[in-house]
């Protein structure tokens, strides 16, 4: 931006034109800043900001991808960031757009936003200094004061002060050469953009807290007599063994009665060749029965059983006669 009025040119640099951007997209209600930490591992803030100016021109384009808020009119959103931005940039620093991209990178549940809150946001507009006078106050003089005189003391002797006789020698400091300035400028040339693809929205799902289980009170056992490691109670009566003497060993003497004897085998026959008889056919066998006709025999009809009465025995003599 130049001013015919005074000699110099006023530049802005880039870092200022995304901090502006960033504070017209924080002006929209809806949108939501989300750190990098709480996007997860491997996630990306938002809002991302990226600008390229000509200052020549005193054009500008804007890619911003933001982090909104559900639920919410996400395209309303989206469109009043793109007029926030646009707003911002004219207002306070003249510049106009060429083009403002603006891409919904990711949302996070929240406070419900409706499309009439949106609507209701604040524009952008210059803010022009308010100055308040002062008033000027007259200022008053006291009255004159009547100057007293100051009595001075009496001068002091002056008193000679002896100096070396050997004068000493003065060394000359060598002033270090002017270092070279050099010019830096802030003129940085402008990098290619490249368009990043987000993930697409995953839906939010609600997480239900488990209901609390009811403690249960676990009766410890009481705690039982240690008896001392010393003391060992006798399982069994103690009994005396006594063991036999040793004796001692006999020697034992192997006398081999047996002398061992030459046995002859008989000597192994040649073998002979056995002619088997050939095998005759088979004849057939008939069996007649000596009595082609079977007989038939007469069973006993049966007879009825009889009851038979047992009379106990009664030795003849006795008193009953």
């Amino acid at each position: 931006m130049t001013d015919s009025s005074t000699q110099g040119h006023t530049r802005i640099s880039l870092r200022t034109m995304e901090r502006i951007v960033t504070a017209a997209i924080a002006s929209v209600p809806g949108t939501k800043a989300i750190e990098a930490k709480l996007a997860g591992i491997g996630g990306r803030g938002f809002p991302r900001v990226s600008v390229q100016m000509d200052s020549e021109r005193e054009v500008a384009a804007v890619n911003a991808t933001i982090g909104v808020v559900w639920p919410s009119p996400v395209t309303t959103v989206a469109e009043h960031t793109r007029a926030a931005i646009s707003e911002a940039i004219a207002a306070h620093t003249g510049y106009s757009t060429t083009r403002v991209n603006v891409t919904v990178g990711g949302s996070v549940p929240g406070e419900r936003v409706t499309a009439a809150e949106v609507e209701q946001r604040q524009v952008a507009a210059a803010v022009a200094p308010h100055t308040k006078p002062s008033p000027v106050w007259q200022p008053v003089t006291a009255e004159s004061v009547n100057v007293r005189s100051i009595a001075t003391p009496q001068e002091a002797p002056v008193r000679t002060i002896a100096a070396p006789a050997a004068g000493v020698a003065v060394q000359s400091v060598d002033t270090p050469r002017e270092t070279e300035v050099r010019n830096i400028s802030a003129d940085l040339p402008d990098h290619q953009l490249r368009e990043i693809s987000s993930p697409n929205d995953h839906t939010v799902r609600p997480i239900r807290e488990p209901k609390p289980v009811r403690v249960q009170s676990v009766a410890a056992p009481r705690p039982a007599r240690l008896a001392p490691s010393g003391q060992v109670r006798p399982l069994a009566r103690k009994i005396q063994v006594t063991t036999p003497r040793p004796q001692p060993l006999r020697e034992i003497e192997i006398r081999n009665e047996w002398s061992p004897r030459r046995v002859q085998a008989p000597k192994s026959a040649p073998a002979r060749t056995v002619k088997a008889p050939r095998p005759q056919p088979l004849k057939r066998i008939e069996v007649t029965p000596a009595n082609p006709r079977p007989l038939h025999v007469n069973a006993p009809r049966p007879e009825p059983l009889r009851a038979i009465s047992i009379n106990p025995y009664r030795p003849q003599g006795g008193n009953n006669g």
